[in-house]
């Protein structure tokens, strides 16, 4: 959510969309109820700016619909995103939520998730010129 108010999350983002970025139908669903909680917490400028922004990103997702769901993350709604990297063979998946960065390797390895989790800085330092890949 961060990243549509800019900053280095923002930035991230941008970054992505220069690549393919998936999106599944649990996601969806989980991004339309983030919309319904916002909707309390928001401004109405910055619930605004949250439609005007996320709904044409969502439009240029690859929709994928994977088969098997993995069961891994400590909050079963991260679930959705790990079964979508795992389906998708993704290189990043991008977040600033702690239940996902905090799993190790080891586990998404045994889960046989290859892509890696990390805060939107770490993506930048990775894929931008003199960073790691």
């Amino acid at each position: 959510m961060s990243a549509l108010f800019g900053g280095v999350p923002g930035r991230a983002v941008s970054r992505a969309f220069e690549e393919e970025v998936c999106i599944s139908p649990a996601v969806e669903r989980e991004i339309a109820g983030l919309s319904k909680k916002l909707r309390d917490k928001l401004t109405l400028e910055q619930m605004l700016r949250w439609e005007a922004s996320l709904y044409p990103l969502v439009g240029k997702m690859s929709m994928l619909r994977p088969k098997k769901r993995v069961r891994l993350s400590r909050d079963p709604k991260d679930d959705a995103y790990l079964s979508l990297a795992r389906f998708s063979r993704a290189d990043y998946l991008i977040t600033g939520d702690q239940d996902l960065l905090s799993l190790s390797r080891e586990d998404l390895a045994r889960a046989q998730i290859i892509t890696r989790i990390v805060t939107p800085r770490e993506f930048l330092e990775r894929i931008e010129p003199g960073g790691r890949r």
